[in-house]
């Protein structure tokens, strides 16, 4: 994937050594098999809205249950009543008035009220074109971030051939939002600390993805980017209130706790395995909630060292930036398939590094692998945890290349 550098044997020689370039990662392999593998995509998409199975049936009600939610949402918050999204009741009821009888509702919104401030356009457009409007612009924006991140023009196939952007596109969601602003934010810190905090802000539309960012941001002394997410966290809260009143903030704590509680709390009817975190994975197996959460806090926590060791190392950049996005991925209790489709951000930034600085020994088989494995989430619904095994994999194969990178005999020292 590079090229020895021009004089010098011994420099030809190691390049050598490293593993040859398989066929399947052929530019024109990679876009070939990745858009084909993007039209059956497509294909089952406008098979299942020609036929009346999504993202509305043939009398036009939506059948989306989780972009219902992001929709009432929005359209609540236009009309001023953000404060009733708070009131589980009453927004099982908003929910139950558009789309009728269901096997399933949210039980209650659980986002802060800085989300608003993106979905209140979407609550002004009628359902079927917020829906597209949303999703169409959310995946062009996380293309657009990985072709940045990548600079090769087959990063594109590969993003749209991905099973958790087709998850994240059918279940009308919001990960490639996350990963827009996650591989955004990374990408500018490089050069532009404060547009990165930025970004980071933005990020806190989903509290849970963005806190292990922080731990990184001091661990590089990266003050300015700091003070810019908190400044624009500030900026969001206080937007907020202005546009839809204060009430929101007054009742989010309790609803937050009170979803966590559901979430936590053992539901026999709950498919823990859409989680695909260590706590998704201990109650999958039958665990119960004290022996989940203590292992997802130690995983949490693990991954809080990992990241904070390697960020305060002098290893290459994009290998930082690869950890910690893959990171965000393993420290929440609460990731399901959708939120997989911000993979895309630490592949970027590892294949950026393979790129620059060649391959390592497996290192392409076990990408192959691990692509052949995401279909398996798609194959069963995102109801088995799978998806905690890819994306600790590739946060693996971040920290095998990190550890070989130069400046590596400081990445112990804390």
């Amino acid at each position: 994937m590079s090229q020895a550098p021009a004089g010098g044997a011994a420099a030809g020689a190691a390049d050598r050594t490293r593993p040859r370039l398989l066929g399947i990662f052929a530019a024109w392999r990679l876009r070939t098999y990745g858009l084909a593998v993007a039209a059956l995509y497509a294909a089952l998409v406008c098979y299942g809205y020609r036929r009346g199975l999504w993202p509305v049936n043939g009398k036009g009600v939506p059948t989306s249950s989780d972009f219902i939610a992001l929709w009432l949402a929005g359209r609540e918050a236009v009309h001023g009543h953000a404060a009733l999204l708070y009131d589980a009741g009453a927004f099982v009821r908003l929910q139950q008035g558009l789309a009728g009888p269901s096997p399933f509702y949210f039980p209650n919104w659980s986002y802060p009220p800085t989300y608003l401030l993106l979905l209140a356009p979407l609550g002004a457009l009628p359902y079927l074109a917020a829906f597209f409007s949303y999703e169409l612009a959310t995946l062009l924006a996380c293309i657009a971030v990985v072709l940045l991140i990548v600079r090769r023009r087959s990063a594109i196939a590969l993003v749209l051939a991905s099973p958790f952007a087709a998850w994240n596109f059918i279940a009308g969601q919001s990960g490639f939002l996350s990963a827009s602003l996650a591989g955004a934010a990374l990408l500018a810190l490089e050069s532009r600390p404060v547009l990165g905090g930025v970004f980071l802000g933005l990020l806190t539309y989903k509290p849970q993805l963005a806190i292990l960012f922080p731990v990184a941001l001091v661990a590089a002394k990266e003050w300015r980017a700091l003070l810019a997410a908190a400044a624009t966290t500030a900026l969001l809260i206080g937007g907020s209130i202005v546009a839809f009143g204060a009430d929101a903030w007054v009742h989010f704590p309790r609803d937050l706790a009170a979803r966590a509680g559901f979430e936590l709390g053992g539901d026999p009817h709950q498919y823990w395995g859409l989680y695909q975190t260590v706590y998704g994975l201990f109650r999958y197996f039958g665990s119960g909630r004290g022996g989940a959460a203590l292992a997802q806090g130690v995983a949490a926590l693990s991954v809080v060292v990992i990241v904070w060791v390697v960020w305060r190392s002098r290893v290459r950049y994009p290998l930082k930036a690869a950890t910690v996005s893959a990171g965000m991925l393993l420290a929440p209790h609460h990731v399901l398939a959708y939120d997989l489709a911000a993979i895309a951000i630490p592949l970027a930034f590892l294949a950026r590094d393979q790129l620059g600085c060649g391959l390592l020994r497996g290192e392409q088989t076990t990408l192959l692998v691990l692509f052949a494995a995401s279909f398996l989430v798609f194959a069963t619904a995102g109801r088995a945890p799978l998806g905690l095994a890819i994306v600790l994999a590739v946060l693996c194969l971040a920290l095998r290349r990190a550890h070989r990178s130069p400046g590596s005999q400081q990445f112990w020292r804390i």
